[in-house]
């Protein structure tokens, strides 16, 4: 898994499934209500990362950046009025940076009559004791990311160690997942191996659920480019789909003049 899309995901399954004190902050303290399942009408990207109906009543759109895009304004403008569109409620827009490289995207666009602006965040700006002392095993791979996170390695992956069960192997996996963005695979994977952690996650369901949303991401991406929109029954083939067969289709749409010849008949 290559593309650097892998640790948006991995950062969004972290934010919906173990509700770090991060996502608190950018709620505002306002509590969550709904995770919004957002289908976009088709733009450059149509799947907005994580939409929130907060308590207000108002719509949280966060987004998960590991590299820098000179048109995230652009973007960020496009998903607005489009969740306005969608939910007739007011938007707001959070940007969360976690990419190794200095943070060079604007926070807004103006376009004479219509300006787009949103909150932009470098996870760095933050301080990895304050997420490590929150108690909540989903900030333990945030702080790794967080300032002052690659010196307290031995301390986060001690942590992590000491968790049970599933609860472990997901954070764990987490942790070696995002390691890469920061270089520190091969320290953090010495750490764990000294505190008897298993560091072989090839098999874990976590990895593997990652792996295989990045993999149908990337083909949804491909179809789309040479099919233009996709019908219902493509989404939902695509969504159930295994690993295995996201890579077969990947090989298939280099010859295929249909649909039906990457995916079979419907």
């Amino acid at each position: 898994m290559k593309d650097g899309s892998k640790y948006d995901l991995v950062v969004k399954d972290l934010f919906q499934r173990d509700h770090p004190s991060v996502l608190d902050q950018l709620t505002a303290g306002v509590a969550v209500r709904e995770v919004l399942n957002v289908e976009l009408a088709r733009v450059e990207e149509r799947r907005a990362d994580l939409v929130l109906l907060l308590a207000d009543e108002t719509i949280l759109h966060i987004e998960f950046q590991s590299g820098n895009d000179k048109d995230m304004p652009y973007r960020e403008g496009i998903y607005c009025l489009l969740l306005g569109q969608k939910y007739r409620r007011r938007v707001r827009q959070v940007v969360l940076y976690v990419g190794q490289p200095k943070m060079r995207m604007e926070d807004h666009v103006d376009l004479g009559e219509t300006t787009a602006a949103y909150t932009l965040m470098d996870i760095r700006d933050m301080d990895a004791r304050k997420l490590m002392a929150s108690g909540r095993a989903g900030d333990l791979a945030l702080a790794m990311l967080a300032g002052g996170g690659p010196e307290q390695v031995f301390e986060i992956a001690k942590r992590a160690s000491e968790l049970k069960g599933a609860e472990r192997q997901r954070v764990v996996s987490q942790l070696v997942l995002l390691s890469g963005l920061r270089r520190l695979t091969g320290r953090l994977r010495m750490e764990l191996k000294a505190m008897s952690v298993i560091t072989d996650i090839t098999k874990n369901e976590f990895v593997q659920d990652v792996v295989r949303d990045s993999l149908a991401n990337m083909l949804r991406g491909q179809l789309e480019t040479k099919f233009g929109n996709l019908p219902k029954w493509v989404v939902e083939r695509l969504e159930a789909a295994t690993s295995v067969q996201v890579e077969r289709w990947s090989k298939k749409i280099l010859t295929a003049d249909t649909l039906e010849g990457v995916l079979g008949k419907k």
